[in-house]
């Protein structure tokens, strides 16, 4: 893991290990309610929700990566993230969270890299530990936009 001079992150409640994310790439938190479901997705794809006019993505991104299989109830609130638009992945996405993110501003003291072995899911880039012991997940956004990219655009009839 690179050095890290100062970073201002959020640390987001998922069920499962929590997660790890630079502010930069969080565009909103929302409480979403009315959730359309899509057809022909995996369980980890929870449907679209409307979000500014948009219809974005919602994901269980514990269900994606395999920690916990609970079937929380899907509307509730997400975490809006920044999407790459790249191979067909949305503008932005929401990941189901289940309670109000903390904000951390990390340094090389508070951040430094899981002596854990790699998390076996290819949407986890690195495990880390902040404020010396509480291992997080850093998830890899390249992975979940081409995840999302298939799944995005599908509504059910």
């Amino acid at each position: 893991m690179a050095a890290v001079e100062q970073l201002k992150c959020l640390v987001l409640p998922v069920q499962g290990p929590p997660v790890l994310v630079p502010n930069s790439a969080v565009a909103e938190i929302i409480t979403q309610q009315d959730i359309a479901p899509a057809d022909d997705t995996p369980d980890w794809f929870l449907g679209t929700g409307r979000w500014r006019g948009t219809d974005i993505p919602l994901i269980s991104l514990d269900r994606l990566i395999g920690a916990r299989w609970d079937a929380p109830d899907p509307a509730g609130r997400f975490v809006v993230l920044f999407g790459l638009e790249e191979g067909g992945a949305p503008g932005f996405y929401g990941i189901r969270i289940e309670s109000l993110p903390r904000t951390e501003t990390l340094d090389n003291e508070r951040l430094r890299p899981s002596d854990e072995s790699p998390h076996a899911s290819a949407f986890i880039q690195a495990r880390a530990v902040i404020g010396g012991d509480r291992e997080c997940l850093i998830p890899d956004f390249d992975a979940l936009g081409r995840a999302l990219g298939r799944y995005a655009t599908r509504r059910a009839d």
